[in-house]
């Protein structure tokens, strides 16, 4: 499966996570499900994500998300697309709805993460590998560390996004320092999703490609409106910014590694600016090693050569 530039634009926009109506006995309200669609479509939202948190899915039984997701499919009629969540703390029954889900001709699947047993990211890999190789459609990642628990490395993001069914993640997080980390190591192409809607247009200047969210179900049209607005301002002008904060995370992504004051001045000192690295006691001494390696990454940082003090009392641009 390529990764066009044409495949990446139906995923791109502001999908609702939809809410299950019910009735008082808790019963499936499919009709008030038929409207609450239509009325998000006229708004003007890019697709739907059924069956997830908002979606009231882990407190569903898997027919009852089989049937929520036909009834959406059938009320969609190819309007938008659609991702349904299939993920489950099974990956058996992950699989079994994620079969279900191609057979509806939904456009992808999500899953989020195995969670309550502790697994490695060993384990939650295989278990994503598992689910893309029973179906041909592309996966989308969950991330919601705030009710899973569960933290991904970015290791883990990086060889996902080399997988050819994996294209992006639904990042339900406040860290959006993270959420362009994940950019920078998995590119371009690998689809990034706000999934906290409080901070969608920080995501989105963050270099999100799109929001998943709750309250669109309120408010379709204002989020709607907020993404148009967005992506229609000046690209090579955001594709600039996004790049000085790509460029200044990488080093900050190397310094926390460290301890930041110790790791600054020595920076400085490197740059030529000040005369010592020294730093008063308690604060952190570094040994030759961490200082060689600091020192290392310096030589090969374009980024913080390119402030280095000049003997004329200028620096470089």
């Amino acid at each position: 499966m390529n990764k066009t530039l044409e495949h990446e634009n139906r995923f791109r926009g502001i999908f609702t996570a939809l809410l299950t109506p019910m009735y008082e006995n808790g019963d499936i309200d499919f009709e008030s499900l038929t409207r609450l669609v239509e009325h998000q479509i006229k708004q003007g939202i890019s697709g739907f994500y059924v069956g997830g948190s908002t979606g009231e899915g882990f407190i569903l039984t898997a027919e009852e998300r089989e049937q929520i997701l036909e009834s959406v499919v059938r009320a969609a009629a190819g309007r938008v697309t659609i991702i349904a969540h299939i993920g489950c703390i099974s990956t058996r029954e992950s699989i079994r709805l994620a079969k279900h889900a191609e057979a509806q001709n939904v456009d992808a699947v999500s899953a989020v993460v195995p969670f309550y047993y502790k697994v490695s990211m060993k384990e939650i890999r295989e278990h994503y590998e598992a689910i893309m190789a029973a179906t041909s459609l592309p996966m989308i990642v969950y991330h919601y560390p705030g009710a899973t628990g569960v933290s991904l490395s970015m290791d883990f993001y990086e060889q996902l996004s080399r997988h050819p069914q994996c294209i992006g993640v639904k990042f339900t997080s406040l860290n959006l320092f993270e959420m362009q980390q994940i950019r920078a190591k998995c590119g371009e192409h690998f689809l990034i999703y706000n999934g906290h809607d409080e901070v969608y247009l920080g995501g989105a200047y963050a270099g999100a490609d799109g929001a998943v969210g709750s309250t669109y179900n309120m408010m379709p049209g204002l989020f709607a409106q907020i993404y148009e607005v967005v992506s229609s301002e000046e690209r090579p002008a955001m594709r600039l910014l996004q790049a000085r904060q790509a460029e200044a995370n990488e080093v900050i992504a190397h310094m926390i590694q460290y301890d930041a004051i110790p790791y600054e001045k020595h920076v400085l000192y490197l740059q030529g600016v000040i005369a010592t690295p020294t730093v008063r006691r308690p604060l952190k001494q570094f040994t030759a090693e961490e200082r060689a390696s600091i020192e290392a990454y310096y030589a090969q940082s374009g980024t913080l050569q390119r402030y280095r003090y000049e003997p004329n009392g200028t620096t470089i641009r």
